[in-house]
C-alpha cells in the first residue's frame, strides 16, 4: 500500500507540475525556483490537485467541493510552503506526514459546511502551493525569494501566508525572509511553522510562530517521569542538527534539576548509521557507564540506526527516549518488535480530549481520518501541521483582516482550540503546551504515560532487556513445547508452569522442556560381578602358585625352574589381573551438571578424580604386571642360553641370578619411564561422549571412556617394547629347544607367548567394533586381561605341578644322568651317582698325573666335558650313553 501510494504521489506531482507552471507565472523556470523543483497547487476549484491521493480518486473528492454550494465571493487566500517531497529527501517521511495533514485541513476548510475563511462577512477560499525543498536550507531560501515572495505579491490573492517546512534548520532559513528581518521597510509575512522547535528560529521575528514547544522543554516531562520511577543516571546522543542539538542541550539542566548523573553527551554526524553509532553504544554499555536513561536526539532515520546499534552491542538501557520517532510507521516498520517499550516525547496524543474550532475534529477523529486518507498512523508531527493551519485560520478570522500585523497580534495574544490542543504562544512565538511522555506497549500501541492526568497506561521502567523481549515475542516459552508452557522472566528465561519441566535457553530460544533421563551406559552390576569373579580366580591362582613354589622349592623340578623367577611370574600375573578393577570404575561428566538446566557447569566434578586415577591405573597395572611376568621368563631363558652356549664350547661358566637380574630391571624401568612420562605429559582422563540427543539438545545417551590427546605417543612405545620382548623370548625358546624340558620350560613359554599373541590379535578388532557398547567393551577387556594372566599362570605352573604330584620317581632319583657347572647357582640337581662319578674321575686323574702332562690334560678335559654335559641338563638316556661312550674313549686314550 505504501509503495502504491508513493508511486501515485510522484505521478500526481509530475502531472501537476506542468499544470501549475502554466497557472503561476510568478514561479516560472526563469526565476530559478522551478528548475528541478516540484510545485503542487491545491485549491477550491475543480482543476486543483492533491498529492496525497491517487489520481483516480481525485475527481470524486474535488467534484464535491464546488458542487456543495460553496461560493468564494471574497476571493482566494494563498497558503504556501516548502516541503520535502522526494523519497530521497532526508525529511521526506516526516514532511509527508505534515503535508498530508495540511492538505486534509485545506480540503475540509474549502468544502461545505464551512466553505472557506470568513472575513468581513465574505467567504474566501484557500489555495495551497507546495514547493519541493529537497531538505536543503539553500533550496528553501531560494524558494522563498524566487517563489513564495512573488506569489505573495501577486494580485491574484487577497492575502498570502506561509506555512513552515519540517525541521528547525529549514524553517530557520526562511523565517528572517518572511519577517523581513534584514529589511525593516519591507512587508512582513506571517509564518506559522508546524515543524520547528529551536528558539533561534522564532526569537526576534514577531511574525513567526511555531506549534512545537521549545526544544529545551521537549524532554522535561520524560526526565521528570523517569526520575520519579527511580532513574539515577543519564546520557545523551544527539545528531548534528539545530533541532536535535537544541533538544539535547537541555539535558545538563534537567539532570541537575532531577538529581541525575549525566554520564555522557555525545554528538554524532548528521544522518548517522550503525558505523558511527555502534562504538557509541558499546562504550555506553560498559559497566562503568551503563546509564539508566539514554536520550537519542536524532531524526527518524537515526532512530532505527540507534536501535540496531543497541542490538549489535547486546545492551538495552533501562529507558530509551527518542525525540522524534515514537508513533511513526516508518520507525516500527524498520525495527519491528524492537520498538516495544521505547519511549519518546510528544506535544500531542490522539487519546487526549481536544477539538479543533475550525474543522470540528477531535484528536481521535483526526487520527482516524488521517489513517483512512493516507494509510499511515498520525503522529504529533501531522497534528502540529494541521494545528498550524487551524490556528492561522482562526487568527485571520478573529483579526477580520488579512493584514500581517493584525494577524500576528492575534496569534501572539490569544489561545486557539485545535485538534493539537489549546494553543498559545510565548514571547518568542513558540507553543506553551507541555510535552507528553509516550511509550510503546507490548502491542506496539503508543500510550501516554506522563503526566499522570493524561496517562493512558502505566510507565514500564525499567524496560525489558532484549532477551526478555525476544522471549515474549520470538520464543516458544508461552507456547506448548513438549507439553509444557511458561512465562518469560526479566532476564529472558522461561519460568515453567510444571515442576517436571525446566527452562532452557534465553531470549528467542527460551522454552520449557523436559530433561530426558540420560542413559549413561554404565556397565551393569551383574557384569561387574563377573569381572570381579575373574579377578578373584586369577588372584587365587597367583597366590596358590606362589605358596606351592615356596613349599616345593627343594624339589628337583621346582629348583630346576628357579623358584625366584616362578614367584615373580606369579606376582606379575596377579598385577595384570588387578587391572580388571579399574576397568570397572565409572563416572558421570567431568563437570557437574546443573539439575535445573541439564547442562554442564564450570565446576569440576570431584567424584571424577577417582575415575581419572583409575584411568591411569589400568596401563600402570597391566604394563608393569606384563613386564614383571615376561622379564622373569625372559631372564630365565637368557640364563639357560648362556649356560648352553658355554657347554657347547666346553667352557666352564657360572651363571647366577645377579647375572640376569639386570635384564629384568632394564625392562621394568623402561616401561616405568614411559608410563611416568605419560602420567606427567598427558594422562588418561575420564571423558563422556554424547551419543544421541533429543530435539532440544539434551543428551539421551552417552558413553564414558578414558582418553588422552597424546595417548598413542606413549601407548605405541609400550606396545613395541612388549612385542620385542615377546618375539625375542620366542627366539630364545627356539635355540634352546633341544635342552631337556625337565630343567627349563621353553616349550611352555613358547605356548604362552603364542597364546597371548593370538588373544591380543583377536581382541583388537573386537574392541573397535564394541567401542560404543560399554558393556561389551568392558567384558572384552576383562576377558583379555584374565586370559593373558591365567594362560601364563597355567602354562608355566601346571606342568610342574603335574610332574611332581602325578609323575614323580618313587626313589626320588632321576633316570637321567647329567652334570652341572655350579650346583648352588644353576637350579639343576645332581644325583648322588653323578657326584660319585665326578669324585672317582678326579681321583683317577691324580693317580695318573705323574705319567705325563698330556694324560693330566686329557683327564681334565674329560672331567670338564662331563661337568659341562651335566650343565646342559641332558635328561635323555640316549644322550647320557653317548657321554659315557665319549668318556670311555678319552680314558682309553689317556
Amino acid at each position: 500500500m505504501a509503495a502504491r501510494f508513493l508511486a501515485a504521489t510522484a505521478a500526481a506531482c509530475v502531472v501537476h507540475l506542468l499544470h501549475t507552471m502554466a497557472l503561476t507565472p510568478a514561479v516560472e523556470a526563469t526565476t530559478g525556483v522551478t528548475r528541478s523543483t516540484i510545485i503542487n497547487r491545491r485549491g477550491a476549484d475543480p482543476t486543483s490537485v492533491t498529492s496525497s491521493m491517487e489520481i483516480t480518486a481525485f475527481g470524486e473528492l474535488e467534484g464535491a467541493s464546488p458542487a456543495d454550494g460553496c461560493t468564494f465571493d471574497g476571493g482566494i487566500i494563498s497558503f504556501s510552503h516548502p516541503m520535502s517531497l522526494k523519497s530521497t529527501d532526508k525529511f521526506f517521511s516526516t514532511g509527508h506526514l505534515q503535508l498530508s495533514a495540511i492538505e486534509m485541513m485545506i480540503d475540509e476548510i474549502n468544502t461545505s459546511p464551512r466553505c472557506g475563511v470568513t472575513v468581513g462577512g465574505e467567504k474566501y477560499g484557500i489555495h495551497l502551493t507546495t514547493f519541493g525543498d529537497d531538505s536543503s536550507k539553500d533550496k528553501v531560501a531560494a524558494i522563498v525569494q524566487n517563489g513564495m515572495m512573488p506569489l505573495a505579491e501577486s494580485t491574484e490573492y487577497v492575502g498570502s501566508y506561509w506555512i513552515g517546512p519540517y525541521s528547525s534548520g529549514l524553517t530557520g532559513s526562511m523565517s528572517p525572509l518572511a519577517n523581513s528581518t534584514d529589511d525593516p521597510t519591507a512587508a512582513k509575512t506571517v509564518l506559522v511553522a508546524g515543524g520547528a522547535a529551536s528558539t533561534s528560529v522564532f526569537a526576534g521575528n514577531p511574525t513567526i510562530f511555531g506549534t512545537f514547544p521549545p526544544s529545551k522543554l521537549y524532554l522535561a516531562q520524560a526526565i521528570e517521569a523517569l526520575a520519579r520511577a527511580g532513574a539515577k543516571s543519564a546520557a545523551s546522543v544527539f545528531e548534528s542538527a539545530s533541532f536535535t542539538k537544541g533538544v539535547c542541550a537541555a539535558m545538563p539542566e534537567l539532570a541537575d534539576m532531577y538529581n541525575l548523573t549525566l554520564q555522557a553527551e555525545i554528538e554524532v554526524i548528521s544522518s548517522p548509521t550503525t558505523a558511527e553509532l555502534d562504538p557509541v553504544a558499546r562504550n555506553l554499555s560498559m559497566v562503568e557507564n551503563d546509564p539508566d536513561i539514554v536520550v537519542a536526539c536524532v531524526y527518524d532515520q537515526g532512530c532505527a540506526e540507534w536501535v540496531a546499534s543497541l542490538r549489535n552491542s547486546g545492551w538495552s538501557p533501562r529507558a530509551q527516549v527518542f525525540t522524534v520517532c515514537i508513533g511513526m510507521d516508518k520507525f516500527t516498520d524498520a525495527v519491528g518488535t524492537d520498538a516495544m517499550y521505547m519511549m519518546g516525547v510528544s506535544p500531542w496524543d490522539p487519546s487526549l480530549d481536544m477539538q479543533d474550532e475550525v474543522v470540528g475534529w477531535s484528536a481521535m477523529e483526526f487520527s482516524e481520518l488521517f489513517f483512512d486518507t493516507t494509510q499511515r498512523t498520525s503522529t504529533y508531527h501531522a497534528a502540529s501541521a494541521a494545528a498550524s493551519v487551524g490556528a492561522l485560520v482562526q487568527a485571520i478570522e478573529r483579526a477580520n483582516s488579512f493584514d500581517a500585523e493584525a494577524v500576528s497580534n492575534v496569534l501572539a495574544s490569544q489561545e486557539f482550540s485545535t485538534l493539537y490542543g489549546l494553543l498559545s504562544f510565548d514571547a518568542n512565538g513558540q507553543s506553551q503546551a507541555p510535552s507528553l511522555h509516550l511509550q510503546y506497549d507490548k502491542d506496539l500501541e503508543v500510550q501516554t504515560v506522563y503526566p499522570i492526568e493524561f496517562r493512558s497506561a502505566e510507565l514500564v521502567y525499567p524496560m525489558p532487556t532484549w532477551d526478555a523481549r525476544d522471549c515474549n515475542m520470538l520464543s516458544n516459552c508461552i507456547t506448548l513445547t513438549g507439553g509444557e508452557a511458561g512465562v518469560c522472566q526479566e532476564d529472558g528465561t522461561c519460568k515453567c508452569d510444571s515442576e517436571d519441566a525446566i527452562s532452557s535457553g534465553v531470549g528467542s530460544s527460551a522454552k520449557c522442556v523436559y530433561i530426558p533421563n540420560e542413559d549413561l551406559t554404565y556397565v551393569p552390576t551383574s557384569l561387574l560381578v563377573v569381572g570381579y569373579i575373574l579377578f578373584g580366580i586369577q588372584a587365587f591362582l597367583s597366590l596358590a602358585c606362589t605358596v606351592w613354589t615356596v613349599h616345593f622349592c627343594k624339589r628337583r623340578v621346582v629348583k630346576a625352574s628357579q623358584p625366584l623367577f616362578l614367584c615373580l611370574v606369579a606376582f606379575g600375573t596377579f598385577l595384570m589381573s588387578l587391572s580388571i578393577i579399574p576397568v570397572g570404575i565409572q563416572g558421570e561428566y567431568l563437570y557437574y551438571v546443573d539439575p535445573l538446566t541439564g547442562m554442564q557447569t564450570d565446576e569440576p566434578n570431584t567424584d571424577i578424580r577417582s575415575v581419572n586415577a583409575a584411568c591411569m591405573a589400568l596401563p600402570w597395572l597391566f604394563s608393569m604386571g606384563f613386564a614383571v611376568t615376561f622379564s622373569a621368563l625372559f631372564a630365565k631363558i637368557w640364563r639357560i642360553k648362556l649356560v648352553f652356549q658355554a657347554a657347547r664350547t666346553f667352557v666352564r661358566r657360572q651363571v647366577g641370578v645377579k647375572d640376569v637380574a639386570s635384564i629384568m630391571v632394564a625392562v621394568i624401568v623402561l616401561q616405568a619411564i614411559v608410563l611416568i612420562a605419560w602420567n606427567i605429559a598427558d594422562p588418561l582422563v575420564w571423558q563422556r561422549e554424547v551419543l544421541s540427543s533429543d530435539d532440544n539438545g539434551y543428551p539421551t545417551k552417552s558413553i564414558g571412556t578414558c582418553s588422552s590427546n597424546k595417548g598413542l605417543a606413549f601407548l605405541i612405545p609400550l606396545t613395541v617394547i612388549d612385542a620385542l620382548m615377546l618375539f625375542y623370548a620366542l627366539y630364545l625358546c627356539f635355540i634352546t629347544r633341544k635342552i631337556s624340558d625337565e630343567y627349563q620350560e621353553g616349550t611352555w613359554i613358547t605356548a604362552s607367548v603364542l597364546s597371548i599373541i593370538q588373544i591380543l590379535v583377536l581382541s583388537i578388532p573386537i574392541l573397535v567394533i564394541v567401542e560404543n557398547d560399554n558393556s561389551a567393551s568392558y567384558f572384552v577387556r576383562v576377558a583379555v586381561i584374565f586370559l593373558v594372566s591365567s594362560t601364563v599362570t597355567m602354562l608355566i605352573f601346571f606342568p610342574k605341578i603335574y610332574r611332581i604330584h602325578f609323575c614323580r620317581d618313587q626313589a626320588g632319583r632321576s633316570r637321567r644322568t647329567g652334570f652341572v657347572a655350579n650346583p648352588g647357582q644353576l637350579s639343576s640337581v645332581e644325583t648322588r651317582d653323578s657326584m660319585q662319578r665326578v669324585s672317582i674321575e678326579s681321583d683317577r686323574a691324580k693317580r695318573f698325573s705323574a705319567q705325563s702332562d698330556n694324560s693330566v690334560s686329557a683327564i681334565a678335559k674329560r672331567v670338564a666335558f662331563q661337568v659341562d654335559s651335566q650343565m646342559t641338563k641332558n635328561s635323555d638316556t640316549k644322550n647320557e650313553s653317548e657321554i659315557k661312550t665319549k668318556a670311555t674313549s678319552q680314558n682309553s686314550e689317556v
